[in-house]
C-alpha cells in the first residue's frame, strides 16, 4: 500500500486538530482541568530520595545539548545507512519541534491553577512540554533512520524514552500531564509533514543508496552495531522492570494498592499517555514503511 504525501499531510492535520482539542480541554474545561490536577497530584506523589535522583537524570535527557548530542548520533547512522535525506530530516526534525515547542510556550501561557498543588505550581508558559516534544521527537526519529526490521524493537526503546522523561517531567512538577499530550502531537505532526515533504522529493528526484561493497557493508555494520544497542537497551529494561516489580511485591504491595485507590486518576492518565505514544509511534512508523 502506497501512503501519498497528501495522505501524510491528512494525518498531520489530525495532530494538529487534536493539539487545539487537548488545549482547549486543558485551559478551557473545569472537568479536564480538575483531572489533569488529580493525575498531577498522583504523579508528584511518586516522588521520593531514591526516586527523584532517577527522575531528575530522565527528565534531563530532554535538556537541549542532551537532544542535540542525541540527534546528532541518529543522523549520523542514516548517513552510514546511506540515507543523507532521511539525516536532514531527522536534523530538521529536531529544530523544528524544538522551536516551535518554545514558541507555542510563550504564545500560549495561561496560568491554570493559581495555588499549590502538593507544594508544586506549574508556571503558565507550560503547554506544550518542551522535554515531552524532545523526547517524543528522538524517539521517532530513532524509529525513522534504524532498518525495517529494527522499527519494532526501536518503537519500544523510543517509546521508554518518551515516556521516561515526560513521567518524570511531571512527577518534579514541571508541567501537567495535558502538556505532555500535547508535546507528543507537535512532535508527530511534525514528523508527518517532513515525511509528506520527503515522499515528495523521493517520488520527483529518488535518492540512490549507494549500492558498492563498501556502503553495502557500512548498513551491514550500522544495522549490526544498531541492533545490539537495541537489544542490550530492551533486556536493560526488562530488568530493571522485573526487579522493581518485585521489590513492589515483596515491600510495597500494600502501599501501592492503597496509592492506586487514592490516587485512581493518575493510573488512568498514565495508562492514557502510555497508549498515546504506542499510537503515535505506530502511525509513524508505518508511514516509513509504506514508501512510493
Amino acid at each position: 500500500m502506497v501512503v501519498r504525501p497528501s495522505t501524510l499531510l491528512k494525518a498531520a492535520a489530525l495532530c494538529a486538530v487534536a493539539f487545539l482539542a487537548m488545549l482547549a480541554l486543558a485551559y478551557g474545561s473545569p472537568d479536564a482541568r480538575w483531572l489533569d490536577a488529580s493525575a498531577f497530584q498522583g504523579f508528584l506523589g511518586l516522588q521520593r530520595p531514591d526516586v527523584s535522583r532517577l527522575t531528575t537524570w530522565l527528565g534531563h535527557l530532554g535538556d537541549p545539548p542532551q537532544v542535540a548530542a542525541i540527534a546528532l548520533v541518529l543522523a549520523g547512522v542514516a548517513l552510514a545507512r546511506g540515507r543523507p535525506r532521511m539525516a536532514a530530516l531527522v536534523l530538521l526534525l529536531v529544530a523544528l519541534t524544538s522551536i516551535s515547542s518554545q514558541l507555542l510556550k510563550a504564545l500560549l501561557a495561561y496560568p491554570r491553577y493559581d495555588d499549590l498543588i502538593d507544594g508544586a505550581r506549574v508556571a503558565p508558559a507550560a503547554f506544550p512540554s518542551g522535554h515531552a516534544t524532545a523526547s517524543m521527537t528522538l524517539a521517532i526519529a530513532l524509529v525513522l533512520v534504524v532498518s525495517p526490521r529494527l522499527r519494532p524493537a526501536a518503537a519500544v526503546v523510543g517509546a521508554a524514552l518518551a515516556l521516561g522523561v515526560s513521567f518524570s517531567v511531571v512527577s518534579m512538577g514541571w508541567h501537567f500531564p495535558s502538556d505532555v499530550i500535547g508535546g507528543f502531537l507537535l512532535a508527530t505532526g511534525w514528523s508527518l509533514v517532513l515525511l509528506a515533504g520527503l515522499r515528495a522529493l523521493d517520488a520527483r528526484y529518488p535518492e540512490r543508496a549507494g549500492r558498492g561493497a563498501l556502503a553495502r557493508r557500512s548498513r551491514a555494520v550500522v544495522d549490526a552495531v544498531s541492533g545490539a544497542g537495541l537489544v542490550l537497551a530492551l533486556v536493560a529494561g526488562a530488568i530493571a522492570t522485573v526487579i522493581v516489580v518485585l521489590g513492589l511485591v515483596a515491600f510495597r504491595l500494600p502501599d501501592l494498592v492503597g496509592y492506586a485507590q487514592e490516587h485512581t486518576v493518575f493510573f488512568v492518565v498514565a495508562a492514557l499517555l502510555v497508549a498515546s505514544v504506542a499510537v503515535l509511534l505506530r502511525l509513524v512508523a508505518e508511514a516509513a514503511a509504506r514508501r512510493g
